[in-house]
Formats: C-alpha cells, structure tokens, sequence
C-alpha cells in the first residue's frame, strides 16, 4: 500500500480508497479518519456483504479511529473489480484479513484493532488466533459463537414472540419451516428476516441517518467498474460458505486470546442470541474481557452510529494507548 504524502501526522483528515493487491487479489480498501494518527479499526463484515458503499453512516467513529473499510472477496468492489475467485473459506478470508492488517499497519504505523460483525465474527477470530501480534484489540459486534446452538435458540425465541404478539402471519411462516438445521436458505431467510427485524432504537438510528448513494466524486468507492447487484451478491457468497458457517463454534478455537477482548452485543439480538455470547465471555482468558450488552439494540447494533462511538471510546481506545 502506498504511502501517503509526508506532512504533519494529525494535520489531515483520511478519506483515501484504492486497490491494494493482497495475497494475489486486487482488493478494494477505504480509509476515512479525521487524524491518520489514531488507532485503525479493521471493520470484519459478514462473508459477501460490503460496508465501503456507506462508509459515511460510520462517521462518529472517525474522530477516534480510522477506519477501514475492507471489501472482502467475492464482495463489494472486490467482486466487480475480479470476479467470483476461489478458494472461499472462512480461513482464505481471515488469511486475505491477516494481509490487509499488515497493509494498513505498514502505511499508517499505528495500532489495529479489529471490529467484527456477524458473521465476519468467525472470520476475526480466526485472525486473532493466527496473529495476535497484529492487534490491540478484538471487538465482536453480533457475536457468534456456536452457530447451531445459537439458530437453535434464534428460532425458538422468534416463534414464542411471533405468538405473543398475536402476529398469525410470522407464527404460521415459522412453523412451517419448523426448527433448524434447515437444508433449503428459504427456510433460514424466513427465521433471518423475523430475527434481524430492527428494535425501536435501530429504527430511529436508520430514519436519523438513512443511506445516501456515494457522491460522484467519493473516494471511498472506486468508480468505472462493471455493475453488479449488491444484494443478489452477497447471497450468493453467503450460500456458498454457509455450511462451513453452520459448522462454526467458537469454543473450538480455544478459550485463551493473546489480545484483549471486547464483545459489544445488542441486549436484544434475536439473531446471534446474547445469553451464548455473555456465557462464551465469561469463559474467555485474555489481558482483558469486556461484555457490554447494549440496551434496546438488536441484530442490528452495528448501525446505532454513536452509541457504538461512545462504546468504543468507552471501552477499546483506552486499549490503544501505549502503557504508562
């Protein structure tokens, strides 16, 4: 990755984007901040999905850290700059990860933190079992940790509230398609779409700070490639690895971590069930662990822009700072 013009560290605002080629790939990464000398937060989505598009959603986060907005493979601008490529696996994905940590630390020469949604959950894990060394921090943000058991309670918990809000429509959806595992991703997106619906909070985040399309002359999408169907193509990478995401149990991993570890969990998510993600936390050895569940927040907490900022300031840029 190519540096940056010399000049005063703190004195200009990051809003750079380009292709970096990791690993082979040429592989689309944003980086917004309002000081190159802030801690970088690595943001780890879920397999197929690409948060570069609305990087400005994130922007309360930019006073503290930069973040990087990385379009995975077989995702975003990745995608349509490439093509489908194989392998795709949690380990190709945490491995290009591990790349793209070494990249942004040789360019900007500051601490990385990882900040992982979802499903990306598994693959940061992944990373910071391989390179501790890379990282101050791991951040989970709809954590999974034993993904069978987690559906398993997803649905039972989506069902009893479909019934006790007399909702007929969902109840009769849910028991048709019965309890997990599910061979048909119908059946899954059926449970998905009642477990990811948005709290209260999450709707109020979404009204105050809806999506916008990036500006022609934003930097933090590339432009002039080939058009592709953002939604139809983050399904399709999701189907391909879902299996081996069904199969994913953190505990399997081990419990000691290298690195700090912080777990910023909707206290509602009906998706990544919380009560599996405090137990998975209280088992955790590492420097420090921290469950802050998050009040009113759902699946969707990653969006609440800046109760997220606080959180992060609360608790993970203290674990940046050089020790005294």
């Amino acid at each position: 990755m190519p540096h940056s013009p010399q000049g005063p560290r703190a004195a200009a605002r990051l809003d750079d984007g380009l292709f970096v080629t990791l690993r082979g790939l040429d592989q689309w990464i944003a980086l917004r901040g309002d000081s190159p000398a802030n801690p970088a937060l690595l943001v780890i989505s879920g397999p197929g999905a690409a948060f570069s598009p609305m990087a400005p959603l994130f922007a309360p986060w930019e006073a503290e850290f930069t973040l990087v907005h990385w379009d995975q493979p077989n995702a975003g601008a990745t995608f349509a700059r490439n093509g489908w490529v194989e392998p795709y696996t949690l380990d190709r994905l945490a491995a290009d990860g591990i790349a793209v940590a070494q990249a942004v630390r040789a360019r900007l020469g500051v601490p990385v933190v990882l900040f992982c949604v979802s499903a990306g959950t598994a693959v940061g894990l992944k990373m910071i079992r391989a390179r501790p060394d890379l990282f101050a921090a791991y951040v989970g943000n709809g954590q999974i940790v034993n993904r069978t058991a987690q559906e398993a309670a997803s649905y039972a918990r989506v069902l009893a509230d479909a019934r006790a809000s007399g909702d007929a429509a969902a109840v009769a959806e849910l028991e048709t398609i019965g309890p997990p595992p599910w061979a048909d991703l119908a059946a899954e997106v059926i449970k998905s779409a009642c477990a990811n619906a948005p709290t209260a909070a999450e709707r109020a985040a979404f009204a105050a700070r809806p999506p916008t399309p990036p500006p022609a002359d934003a930097a933090y999408v590339p432009h002039h490639l080939p058009a592709h169907d953002p939604r139809a193509q983050a399904t399709a990478a999701y189907a391909a690895i879902r299996d081996e995401l069904a199969a994913f149990d953190a505990h399997a991993l081990g419990q000691d971590y290298a690195v700090p570890m912080v777990l910023l969990q909707g206290a509602e998510d009906r998706h990544t069930t919380s009560p599996e993600v405090e137990a998975w936390a209280a088992g955790l050895i590492a420097p420090s662990v921290a469950y802050v569940p998050i009040p009113g927040a759902g699946h969707l907490s990653t969006f609440l822009a800046e109760e997220i900022a606080s959180l992060l300031a609360r608790h993970v840029r203290p674990l940046c700072e050089p020790e005294s």
